[in-house]
């Protein structure tokens, strides 16, 4: 999302999988501001941040970011969330079968089926999020590996495949530990039009999000941050 020239974005990339600070929601939290904090250089004030924008399930982390540079500066940022979504242990188990549907070019249904009954087994059985997230991992590449040996794949690309999905996922099960609610209510989220995304997921499973100002905007939610609308509306508001 372009949102003008008048704005200089910081954008908050994940730590690798395997350092420490994708263990937890707070070590992903001290990752980001700590990178934020040296936005000022050697002896130098760092910028103030006028807003936080989080989109899907960074929403959650844009809550809690914009929590902690309250503390640090003067002025509250402002609070932007495109569909905003929770993180729970239905979301790990749903990326889980998508990812494994994806594989149907190289490997039987019959495999796909035992994939996923074993991925239902552990989402039933494994109540800690962050072990079904390690449980959900192993069977990715149990099933994965041969599967992508069998696409010609060499280790090279299986790993950097596995390493993608192993820090999406990481990423959804830390975020879990974090309650973004209550920055949420101060918050302005945009809606898409896509009923199983954002607020109107939650609210078509019976859950109810309180937030400061809705907007909904005419657009997918796979395209939302590409649309020139939705960019232009966002840049406006910035400029309050």
């Amino acid at each position: 999302m372009n949102a003008g020239p008048a704005f200089a974005a910081w954008e908050t990339v994940p730590p690798p999988a395997t350092a420490e600070a994708a263990r937890s929601g707070a070590g992903y939290l001290d990752h980001w501001t700590g990178g934020l904090a040296g936005l000022g250089g050697a002896g130098g004030t760092r910028p103030e941040v006028h807003a936080v924008l989080g989109f899907c399930g960074g929403a959650i982390y844009a809550a809690a970011l914009a929590e902690r540079i309250a503390e640090q500066q003067d002025r509250a940022p402002l609070l932007v969330l495109f569909d905003p979504e929770l993180s729970t242990a239905q979301t790990l188990i749903w990326q889980f079968h998508k990812v494994i549907g994806f594989l149907s070019a190289v490997i039987s249904e019959e495999q796909i089926a035992v994939a996923r009954e074993l991925g239902q087994k552990a989402f039933d059985g494994i109540p800690d999020v962050m072990a079904l997230k390690d449980e959900l991992l192993r069977l990715m590449r149990e099933f994965g590996e041969p599967a992508l040996i069998a696409a010609g794949l060499d280790e090279t690309r299986r790993e950097e495949l596995f390493a993608v999905f192993e820090s999406f996922l990481c990423y959804l099960a830390a975020a879990s530990q974090i309650d973004p609610l209550p920055q949420w209510r101060s918050a302005v989220a945009y809606s898409s039009t896509s009923p199983l995304s954002g607020l109107n997921a939650m609210r078509s499973a019976g859950l109810e999000i309180e937030i400061g100002e809705e907007i909904r905007v005419d657009t997918d939610h796979g395209v939302m941050l590409a649309d020139r609308d939705l960019a232009s509306a966002v840049a406006r508001l910035l400029a309050r």
